[in-house]
């Protein structure tokens, strides 16, 4: 929540009035506070373990969020003309999902746009690619921040900015150290300069590609596994603060501590030449437990909420322009 500061007097070390983290008191005084409305397009054939994740960090803060999941219409409709389900019992979907056709007549103050196991070499190539057209061409109007996870944020890349993501010969697969590289809009407020984050994919773009887009800024940086979350920004009620009106997340911070390694197994089951994650298991020996050194990186799903918070308008049908 932000400070609230009298904007008579300048404080000696309190945030400014041009920071999200300040409020000028006379605006606090005539607040109109509302649940914040977020559709989740959830992808993941593991649907339940994604809201897990993603609901525990979306939530921690004492702001009322209310979440919609959503999917595909061909999804729904599979499951309603009985098509089997093999990692999400189709009772589930029925009761807690809405398909995209079902919403996309209202407006959001956030979206996320998650991951799926996307294989084939682009991303366009995948059958589901006109569906998640419709909803990132859709977000333009209807959703005033979006967060694109995994291979979200690549179809997002390459949906409004044509940056490519190139399938590699091995999944990039570990948990990998991050250095902070910029972050104007605060989405990394409380991180260190450096931090652990797991990662699980085939395909990555590539950074020159990623540099010759301007409005893309890139947050953090891993010399490993390249750039990994990624933000374009756009200025607060016409101020100096900015806020994320994008946000391309390309690894997991959501992830729990046995996720790499269960993912691990799962796949060494099959296949008992495929590779250990990297930096995760003490030693690199899969029968040690792992610790969980990355937890506080899911901290930019807190930072997110907060700033559509901070920024985003108390008539719904505002959005998307901010400030009115």
């Amino acid at each position: 929540m932000p400070v609230i500061i009298n904007s008579l007097e300048i404080h000696p070390f309190l945030p400014s009035l041009g920071s999200p983290l300040a409020i000028d008191e006379i605006r606090a005084k005539h607040q109109d506070i509302r649940p914040l409305e977020i559709a989740i397009i959830n992808l993941m054939a593991d649907k339940i373990s994604t809201e897990r994740q993603l609901a525990l960090w979306l939530g921690n803060t004492m702001l009322q969020v209310h979440l919609s999941f959503v999917a595909t219409d061909s999804y729904v409709e599979g499951v309603a003309s009985g098509r089997k389900t093999r990692n999400t019992p189709a009772e589930h979907i029925r009761k807690f999902y809405s398909a995209f056709s079902e919403v996309k007549h209202k407006k959001f103050d956030g979206l996320v746009v998650t991951g799926v196991n996307a294989l084939k070499p682009r991303v366009e190539q995948e059958d589901f690619w006109p569906e998640v057209v419709d909803v990132l061409r859709w977000s333009t109007t209807h959703a005033f921040s979006c967060l694109f996870l995994c291979w979200g944020a690549k179809a997002a890349l390459k949906f409004f900015h044509d940056v490519d993501s190139n399938k590699g010969e091995q999944k990039l697969f570990g948990l990998f150290e991050h250095r902070l590289v910029s972050d104007r809009t605060g989405l990394l407020f409380g991180f260190p300069d450096r931090f652990p984050v797991p990662v699980s994919r085939w395909k990555n773009p590539k950074r020159e590609d990623i540099l010759r887009v301007p409005a893309l800024e890139i947050v953090a940086d891993s010399e490993e596994a390249g750039p990994n979350m990624l933000v374009e920004s756009e200025p607060l009620n016409g101020g100096g603060a900015l806020f994320p009106r994008r946000a391309y997340v390309l690894n997991h911070p959501e992830y729990e501590t046995e996720t790499l390694g269960a993912e691990y197994r799962r796949d060494s089951a099959a296949d008992p030449s495929y590779p250990r994650p990297r930096h995760y298991f003490p030693e690199d020996d899969p029968s040690r437990a792992a610790p969980n050194l990355w937890r506080h990186t899911a901290y930019i799903y807190t930072n997110w909420i907060k700033a559509v918070y901070e920024a985003t308008p108390y008539n719904i049908q505002d959005i998307p322009n901010p400030g009115k």
